[in-house]
Parts: C-alpha cells; structure tokens; sequence
C-alpha cells in the first residue's frame, strides 16, 4: 500500500508541475503574442500616418513645389499655379532670402515674420527650424534660401546627435536587452515553478492521506491557507463517516454473532437427527446453509472494515502456503458441504515449502471467499480443484517487488457453468472500480456481494494481483498472486 501511494504521489507531482509549467508557457506565449500584436500596431499606425501626413502635403513636397513654381522674370517674382495649389492647401508661409539677408519674396507672412535675417539668425532659424515660432523647413536656391513656414503646432523638430561608435553599437545592446529580459522570464518561470511545487507538495500528500483513508491535517499560509482549511475540515468529515461506519458494522456484526451461531447450531442438530423427518431435516440442512452464507458475509464485512476504516497494519509473518491450503480445504470437507460440491487439493512439486510474507488471516479468508464463489455461482453441483504452484518472475500488476523472487500462484477452479466474455468483463469492470473506490465496503450493493472485490483487495494489499478466468460451460478459475518470501 505505502508503495502505491509512493507511485501514486509521484505521479500526482510531476502532473501538477506539468499543470503549472504549462501555466507559466501559457504566459510566455502570451506576453510573446503581445510583442506581436504590438508590432503589427505599430506597422499600422505607422502606414496611416504615411498616407496622412507623409505622402501628399508633406513640408517636403510643398517647398520643392515652391521651388520649382517660383522664378524671377521682368515684372519681378512669380509664383507658378502648382506651387500656387500647394500654398492654398496648406497654407504656409513662404519667404525667399536673397545673399544679402533680405526678404526678396514672400507669400502669407505675417507680421511677425522679420523683414530681413542677419546671418546669424538665418543660422539659427535652420538649426532649430523655426522663424518666429512657425516650423519653417529650408530650401537652397541659386538666387537665394527659399523657406516655406507651416501653421503654429502643426510639426514637432528634433534634432539627434549620435557618435558614430554609439549607431555601430545599436545591434548589439538590442541583442543584450533581448538576453537580459530572456534571463529575467526564465528566473522568474523557474521560481515560479519551485515555489508552486513546494506549495502544492503538501496538498498533495494530504490527498494521498485522504485517499488511503488517514486525516489530513493542513496549516498552510498565504493565499492557499482556505485550501488547506477546507481539506482539514473535509478530512475531519470523512473520518467521523468512516469511524460512524466501522463501529456500525462492528455492532451488528457483533449482535448477528450470537443468535446466528444458536440458530447453525439447532439447525445442525435437526440436520442430523435421525428421528426428525426426511423433510424436516431437509429444511433445516436449507436453514443451516443460508445460516452459513450469512456467516461467511458478517466475515467478509468484519474483514472489509479492517481494510478500509481501521486501516490496520496488516499481521505480516511468514506463512507456510501448503500447510494454510490444507487446514482451509480440510475446513471445507469437514463442514459436509462437498455433497455437490467434491474439493481437491494438489500442491506442485516445486511449491511444496512456498513461503510468503503476509497476514495469515486474511490470506486464508481470500481462499475461503474463492472457494465459496465457485459453490455460490454452481448451486447444481460442480467439483472444486485447488492447486497451489511457483511462477518464476511472475509480475503482479501493482506489486511492490521486484519479478526476481517470483509469486506463488494459488488457483482455485471449478468446472461448472463459467461464465461469458461479457460476463467475464463485468466482472472485470466491478474489480476495476473497487480499485478505485476507498471502500470495499462500499461496493457490497453490487451482484456477487464482497467475494472477489475482497480477494482482490487482499491480493493487493499483499503486492500481488487477482487474475480471472472462464468459459461458458467449462467452469471458472480464480487465480490469486502473492510474492514469495
């Protein structure tokens, strides 16, 4: 049992940390989707405001229309109709200085715009791209400097300035910055990851506790301290349940006992009491072997409860198979039941001193339960074969030891009806939920009663394994693997 929880647990660990990893790459994904998104945003922006203010309008295309529509004839400055258009639709400003600092021309200047520019101020104004706060955008003539003005807050100038070794090294800190934030993400993934595993270790083993059947005690802080009062209080519930339930069983197993044992008593007597007539001995042979099945139930109720709520350390010795099967068969002829159902014994040559580790007890109750199987399920008559023998490097499906010591394999079979593939099945399914049930107690409202959902439980809780077999007509076979000692 511990090594199932073992598997179990490690099992249920790495799934958790699966759970969040996946969590934690779900969130990678995303802030990468992010960036993505980010980008084709800007691609987008970046598109309109070309078409917007890029394309047609742009101070660049204005002032080279300007340049090319403005020429001095004879009559003085003209201004062709496309530069003309372009002043229309944009209505800038436009001034021509001539070499000597002059305003030779211009074309919706206001007042405030000076008539003349020293050198140093026409210095200025191309360094900052400003004439009297309007952002002017400059054009060198053969006749002059051509400077086209846009309207207050229309366009923003920024002048950069970068060493050359500073551009060169640009790819460079892009890639640095992209490593440092990689380093940044994968720190906090993996302690993120090592946090969540130390958080959720102990939730875990207390639903390993729960799910064996012992109280699960959590005192967890931070925000998954409700969690652990909520498995508390439910550990607290499922143990009232369960002690409510076992000492429910105990008392009316214990007040079954006695009248039961008077009732197989009077019963045994009228049985074999020759002045009682034919028919009423029949009756009470019926009486006494009802009286028995509902023994071997109070039994089976009494070992189920073991199992399940007391949870008991099994009596672990070293058991003599050979010896147990005969006392149990021995039991069986003794309690003049083989009328119907004859029963043999036959012990392999190589499994005369099988030893297993185990509780005795129980041991002999998975036997009692399979030979009382093939008598329930054959009321017609049929003959029972126990055979005890050796598989070298047989491997229970949930044993706990190694294949190399080999399990001793006690069949007990019958040559009876059998049962069908489907039949068979059903039977398989019913074994696979008690697996995976708590109680084995809890499956008695199924056919068949606790017979071979004990044996099974038994089987397992010795690390070995319940194998069946049958076909219709030609009788059934319980297979019970326990390793050797």
């Amino acid at each position: 049992m511990a090594g199932t929880a073992r598997r179990r647990r490690g099992k249920r660990m790495p799934s958790l940390a699966r759970f969040f990893t996946k969590q934690l790459l779900l969130f990678t994904a995303l802030a990468f989707l992010i960036v993505v998104v980010d980008f084709f945003l800007y691609t987008v922006i970046a598109f309109h405001e070309s078409n917007e203010n890029f394309d047609d309008g742009t101070p660049a295309l204005v002032i080279r229309a300007v340049d090319g529509a403005l020429a001095l004839g004879e009559e003085g400055w003209t201004l062709g109709e496309a530069g003309a258009a372009e002043l229309d639709a944009h209505r800038p400003l436009a001034v021509l200085v001539d070499g000597e600092g002059a305003v030779a021309w211009s074309h919706g200047a206001p007042d405030d715009v000076p008539a003349s520019f020293t050198p140093n101020e026409l210095a200025m104004a191309a360094h900052y791209a400003n004439i009297a706060d309007y952002p002017a955008f400059f054009w060198n003539r053969d006749d002059g400097l051509l400077a086209v003005g846009f309207p207050k807050g229309t366009y923003w100038h920024m002048g950069l300035t970068f060493p050359a070794s500073t551009v060169r090294m640009v790819p460079f800190y892009l890639l640095l910055v992209f490593a440092v934030d990689l380093g940044i993400l994968f720190t906090v993934y993996a302690v993120s990851r090592r946090r969540t595993q130390r958080a959720v270790g102990p939730i875990a083993d207390a639903l390993d506790a729960l799910s064996e059947g012992r109280a699960a005690e959590l005192r967890l802080k931070g925000d998954l301290r409700e969690i652990g009062d909520q498995i508390t209080e439910a550990s607290g519930i499922i143990e009232q349940k369960d002690a409510a339930r076992a000492n429910w069983i105990r008392g009316v197993s214990h007040d079954i006992r006695t009248p039961l044992s008077m009732i197989l008593g009077y019963a045994d007597a009228l049985a074999a009491d020759g002045r009682v007539p034919e028919d009423a001995r029949a009756q009470a042979a019926l009486i006494r072997a009802q009286g028995l099945k509902i023994k071997d139930l109070v039994t089976d109720l009494n070992t189920a409860s073991q199992l399940d709520y007391d949870m008991q350390p099994l009596k672990l010795e070293r058991i003599g198979l050979p010896r147990l099967l005969r006392t149990v068969v021995a039991g069986h002829m003794n309690a003049g039941l083989d009328e119907l159902h004859p029963i043999g014994l036959d012990v392999d040559e190589d499994a005369a001193e099988a030893v297993v580790l185990g509780d005795e007890r129980l041991i002999t109750r998975a036997v009692e339960n399979a030979i009382a199987n093939a008598r329930l399920h054959n009321e017609s008559g049929c003959n029972v074969a126990v055979r005890l023998a050796v598989r070298e490097g047989a491997q229970a499906p949930e044993a706990g030891r190694g294949a190399t010591g080999g399990f001793a394999a006690i069949r007990v079979a019958d040559d009876g009806a059998g049962a069908s593939p489907e039949e068979l099945a059903a039977l398989e399914a019913r074994l696979a939920r008690a697996r995976t049930s708590r109680s084995a107690a809890g499956s008695y409202g199924e056919e068949h009663g606790l017979g071979l959902v004990l044996v099974d439980r038994i089987a397992r809780a010795h690390g070995g394994s319940l194998v069946l077999k049958g076909e219709p007509g030609r009788g059934f076979a319980v297979e019970v693997l326990l390793p050797l000692a």
